[in-house]
């Protein structure tokens, strides 16, 4: 579908916020290659304010269906006026740039903690959202991540993907090995960025992901970063994909 009008500035405006440089967006990890991971994630930007063009919101998402984008509620908070879809080939922003619509906003439940947990970690302080994006035409030549399906079997190992924003600017598409520390009973799970690294501002929304016989599936989305000096986080907290398409959105 062409973008005119006020689209074509939003437009613009997106692709010069992906495009922009020096570039690094997770700090840590590593600049994304062609695997599911990549191929799959996308960058978000939003305009919120009629009034205030090119005032835009940053995320990162996950395609789930050919015409459907996974991302963090928070990312499309204010009944955004519009919403555009960036893919990535490697870690650089690719054309075209496909224009999306919330579909439904969901509250996953956060269950309760696991044994496991560090006893300093409150429900009650964390921030779990999700949302679907309902792209204007499904995308072809790029293949969708499938949701986990259990969510009270937490993968020892998980993957993420973000093109946000880091303290050197605005960044590629990287990607980042995570370890979950503590979990809830519903799937939700808080993780470490491996190696140091850290997820920054911009990555909220990113694709949090485990591979098995089957292949790759997404295991949430980055809800929430856990930090003591913004914009960046070392904990990452990780709402459960399993719970949407579940029942309970908001349409």
């Amino acid at each position: 579908m062409p973008i005119v009008g006020r689209g074509r500035l939003l437009l613009a405006a997106v692709m010069a916020v992906f495009t922009a440089s020096p570039g690094h967006a997770i700090d840590g990890g590593s600049v994304a290659g062609g695997d599911a991971l990549a191929q799959a994630t996308v960058g978000l930007g939003t305009i919120t304010k009629p009034e205030d063009a090119l005032r835009l919101t940053r995320c990162s998402g996950v395609l789930v269906a050919p015409d459907l984008v996974l991302t963090a509620a928070h990312c499309v908070n204010g009944d955004p006026l519009g919403a555009l879809v960036v893919f990535f080939k490697g870690g650089n922003p690719i054309r075209p740039v496909y224009a999306a619509r919330v579909a439904a906003r969901y509250s996953p439940d956060p269950g309760e903690m696991q044994p496991n947990a560090a006893p300093d970690i409150s429900i009650a302080d964390l921030s779990v959202d999700l949302a679907v994006l309902r792209l204007t035409e499904p995308v072809r030549g790029r293949r969708p991540v499938p949701l986990a399906s259990d969510p009270s079997r937490v993968p020892k190992h998980l993957r993420f993907a973000g093109a946000g924003l880091s303290r050197t600017g605005v960044g590629r598409l990287r990607t980042a090995g995570l370890t979950p520390v503590a979990s809830t009973s519903t799937g939700l799970t808080i993780a470490r960025v491996d190696g140091g690294g850290r997820i920054c501002l911009g990555d909220s929304g990113g694709p949090v992901v485990a591979t098995d016989r089957g292949g790759t599936y997404v295991w949430g989305v980055a809800s929430a970063v856990i930090s003591q000096s913004a914009p960046c986080g070392s904990y990452v907290i990780v709402a459960p994909a399993a719970q949407v398409f579940a029942g309970g959105g908001e349409r």
